[in-house]
């Protein structure tokens, strides 16, 4: 079962594909995490988004896509997966749609979605380095204006389904059980 899980900062996604990945056995695909191992791995990807990052820079769809596909070839990905934070643009979900091909498609889509005010309020008494108000609102920000061209693009396919977030998380859980089926 491939999965695309998306949501804005202090959605929850992290948890809930934590809980897909145990209850499936199968992989939690973080781009970011992704990113990061290629530049510790210092591979010729690895280096070149290493100095974009370092110089503030957002990493260029051809970057992401090599290293999503290198991921992605591994067998402990034979029986699904869970992508968190990929795709982010309509370019790259469509040059995922190519990658992927007929015989391992996306099946569903999962949007988490959340009231942003109770958000921001949740992650500033969180209280880490990267929860100030201004730069969670960026972090929104950014979210809604890459994301939300997708959520059409995925409706298209049928494969899109929005979750409401601001319940409890066993709630939010239980929720994606009942359509993914599981």
């Amino acid at each position: 079962m491939n999965i695309i899980l998306f949501g804005p900062p202090g959605s929850g996604k992290g948890t809930q594909a934590s809980n897909i990945c145990d209850n499936l056995m199968i992989p939690h695909l973080s781009t970011g995490d992704m990113l990061r191992a290629a530049v510790e791995s210092g591979s010729a990807v690895g280096i070149k988004a290493k100095k974009i990052m370092e110089d503030g820079g957002l990493v260029s769809d051809e970057i992401v896509l090599s290293i999503v596909k290198e991921r992605i070839a591994n067998n402990d990905c034979k029986k699904g997966f869970v992508l968190d934070g990929f795709p982010r643009t309509i370019n790259q979900a469509k040059e995922l749609e190519v990658l992927l091909g007929e015989s391992q498609k996306i099946e569903y889509v999962l949007r988490i979605k959340v009231n942003e005010e109770d958000i921001l309020k949740r992650l500033i008494d969180r209280g880490r380095s990267d929860d100030k108000p201004e730069i969670i609102k960026n972090r929104f920000k950014s979210y809604n204006s890459l994301t939300q061209p997708l959520i059409p693009f995925y409706e298209e396919r049928k494969i899109l389904s929005n979750i409401n977030g601001m319940q409890e998380v066993e709630k939010v859980y239980e929720d994606i059980k009942k359509i993914l089926g599981i």
